[in-house]
C-alpha cells in the first residue's frame, strides 16, 4: 500500500539555526578542550555526544541511542532506544524517559543529527554465489529460468559461478564471504535469507540442513529454490502443447509448519506457459493456509493472481533488477500495489541482481515510476524492512524497532527532510553505526571509538570502520584487499546489471 510523503515540519528550520549557532560557538573558540585521557578524539570531531556507561567492570547496563527513530507507526523525533546487553531492544520512548529508566546505561545522543532505522531485511539472496559479476553474455531474452540455466529452446546457457562455502581456516573463501556480507551491510541490510554466508557478520536466515548450519543460520526459513522441479519447462512441455496435466512428485519429507516457505515461483515471462503453470499450482497450494507463504520473483503473475495472494496472505518477494536483466520484464507492479499485495524487496544475486539493497530500492523506485505509480519513501522503506521480515516469518524478531525485537539497527546522518529517504539514500559516508544483535559492526570515525567493544579496523574504499569481524574470522587486514580482488567490490556498483527495460 502506498503512503504519502510526510510534510517537512518546523524542525528543519530549528536544526539549521542550531547548526549555525554551534558553528559560531566553535569558531569563537568557546568550546572547551576535552581531557585526552577521557575522550579519544577532539569534541568538534564527534557527530554525536557519547557518555560511557557508569559502573565499569560490572554487568553491562546497555546503551541508549537517541535519534529520530523510525517506528512501525511513523517517525519519532527526540526518541531513544535502549539496547540491552543481550542484544535485544528493551525500551523505545522519548529520550528523557529512557534515560530515567536506565540511568546507568551508556548514552549516544544523536538527536537532531541522525535517524535510527531497523536494518534492511533481504529475504532472497544466494550468498554462496553472490561474489560474481554478471556474465558478459547476459541479455534479457529469456522466457523462463530453465532457458538460461539449461540452455534449452535455442537459448544460450549462462554459466553458474561455482559456489563458495564457508570453511574454517580457508582464508580466501572466508574473505570473499565476509566481503559479500559487508557489501550488503554497507547497503543497509542486517539480515539475508539464502544458502551460504559466514558466521559473525550479517544475520543469516535459512533452514538448517547440514552440520555446522546452527552456527551460521540464526533463524530458520524454508528458502528452497524450486518447489516443483529443476526442469519445469521440459516437464510441462506436453501439458503446454495441449496434452494431459503433468503431476509433479510430492516434495520429499515434511517441512515444519512453523517455518515460512519462500520459493522461486513464476520466474519467467507472462507469455511462458511453464511460468504461468507454476504460479497456478503454487497458488492452489497456499490455499492450505498451513504455514506462512511467500512467492519469490513471480514475474508471470497477473492481477487475478494478486487478488488471491492478498486473500491468502502471500508476500511477493520482488527483485526488479534481476527480472529485467534476464527476462526483460518484471511484475505488474501497478496491479500488485492496487490489489494491496504485501511486497518485499530483495537482491537475488550479483550475477543478475543488485549488488546491495539500496541499489535494489533505486531500481524499484524507477520501475514503479515508469509504471505510473509514485511510491513514497516510507512505502519503499517498509518493502525493505518489515515486509521482508514478514515474508520470512520473522517479524517477531527483526525488521522493526520495538521492545523485545533484536537490535539490528542502522544509524545514518539526517540533516532534515524525510527521514525514510535519509535511510534509503544513505551512502557509506552517511553511515554512523550499524548494530547486529546489539553488537557494533560498522562505526564512523565521527563517533566515539569506545562504542565498539571489539577491535575496529579501516578498510580501503569505505568510510566507516569495521568492528569485530576480521580478527575473529582469522583475516589479516594487510591481505584482505588482495583476497577479495576478483570479487564484487564493497561499494562500487558500476558493474551490476542494468535496471532498464530492453529497447526494441
Amino acid at each position: 500500500m502506498l503512503h504519502a510523503d510526510r510534510p517537512t515540519t518546523a524542525r528543519t528550520a530549528g536544526r539549521r539555526l542550531a547548526s549555525c549557532l554551534l558553528a559560531l560557538f566553535l569558531c569563537a573558540g568557546a568550546a572547551p578542550v576535552p581531557d585526552a585521557a577521557a575522550d579519544p578524539g577532539p569534541a568538534a570531531h564527534r557527530h554525536c555526544d557519547f557518555t560511557p556507561a557508569a559502573g565499569a567492570g560490572g554487568p553491562s547496563p546497555g546503551l541508549i541511542v537517541g535519534a529520530e527513530v523510525l517506528l512501525p507507526e511513523g517517525p519519532a523525533p527526540g526518541h531513544a532506544v535502549h539496547i540491552h546487553e543481550d542484544g535485544s531492544i528493551s525500551a523505545v520512548a522519548p529520550f528523557g524517559s529512557v534515560r530515567t529508566a536506565h540511568p546507568e546505561a551508556g548514552v549516544l545522543d544523536c538527536r537532531e543529527r541522525a535517524v535510527l532505522s531497523p536494518g534492511f531485511v533481504n529475504p532472497h539472496e544466494h550468498p554462496a554465489y553472490s561474489y560474481a559479476f554478471p556474465d558478459a553474455d547476459l541479455k534479457p531474452g529469456y522466457a523462463h529460468r530453465d532457458e538460461w540455466r539449461l540452455g534449452i529452446n535455442g537459448k544460450q546457457r549462462l554459466p553458474t559461478p561455482p559456489p563458495i562455502r564457508f570453511t574454517a581456516g580457508d582464508r580466501r573463501s572466508t574473505a570473499i564471504l565476509v566481503a559479500m556480507e559487508l557489501r550488503h551491510l554497507l547497503g543497509g541490510a542486517t539480515a539475508i535469507a539464502g544458502s551460504g554466508g559466514v558466521p559473525g557478520v550479517i544475520r543469516n536466515d535459512n533452514r538448517r540442513k547440514r552440520p555446522g548450519d546452527a552456527a551460521l543460520y540464526e533463524a530458520e526459513a524454508d528458502v528452497s529454490t524450486f518447489p516443483f522441479s529443476l526442469h519445469v519447462v521440459e516437464d510441462l512441455r506436453d501439458e503446454c502443447a495441449g496434452g494431459p496435466a503433468h503431476r509433479f512428485p510430492p516434495a520429499p519429507g515434511r517441512s515444519p509448519a512453523f517455518m515460512a516457505y519462500v520459493p522461486h515461483v513464476g520466474e519467467g515471462r507472462r507469455s511462458s506457459c511453464a511460468a504461468r503453470a507454476e504460479v497456478a499450482r503454487y497458488l492452489a497450494r497456499v490455499q492450505r493456509r498451513d504455514r506462512r507463504y511467500a512467492m519469490v520473483h513471480g514475474v508471470a503473475t497477473d492481477r487475478d493472481d494478486y487478488a488471491v495472494m492478498r486473500a491468502s496472505d502471500v508476500t511477493l518477494v520482488w527483485s526488479p533488477r534481476s527480472n529485467l536483466a534476464l527476462y526483460g520484464e518484471t511484475v505488474d507492479i501497478a496491479g500488485a500495489l492496487e490489489e494491496r499485495v504485501r511486497i518485499a524487496l530483495s537482491t537475488d544475486w550479483s550475477p543478475s541482481g543488485s549488488f546491495n539493497m539500496r541499489e535494489e530500492i533505486k531500481c524499484a523506485r524507477r520501475v514503479t515510476r515508469d509504471a505510473g505509480v509514485a511510491a513514497s519513501g516510507e512505502a519503499l522503506w517498509r518493502m525493505a524492512t518489515s515486509n521482508g521480515a514478514y515474508a520470512l516469518g520473522l517479524e517477531d524478531r527483526i525488521g522493526a524497532i520495538g521492545p523485545g525485537l533484536l537490535a539490528d539497527l542502522l544509524l545514518v546522518r539526517h540533516d532534515g527532510g524525510d527521514p525514510h529517504e535519509a535511510v534509503l539514500t544513505a551512502t557509506d559516508q552517511d553511515i554512523l553505526a550499524a548494530w547486529i544483535h546489539g553488537r557494533v559492526i560498522l562505526l564512523a570515525d565521527t563517533l566515539d571509538a569506545r562504542l565498539g567493544d571489539q577491535a575496529c579496523v579501516t578498510l580501503a574504499g569505505i568510510a566507516p570502520q569495521v568492528c569485530g569481524v576480521l580478527g575473529p574470522a582469522g583475516l589479516p587486514v594487510e591481505t584482505f584487499a588482495d583476497d577479495i580482488e576478483d570479487a564484487v567490490p564493497l561499494t562500487d556498483v558500476s558493474r551490476q546489471a542494468p535496471c532498464a527495460m530492453p529497447s526494441h
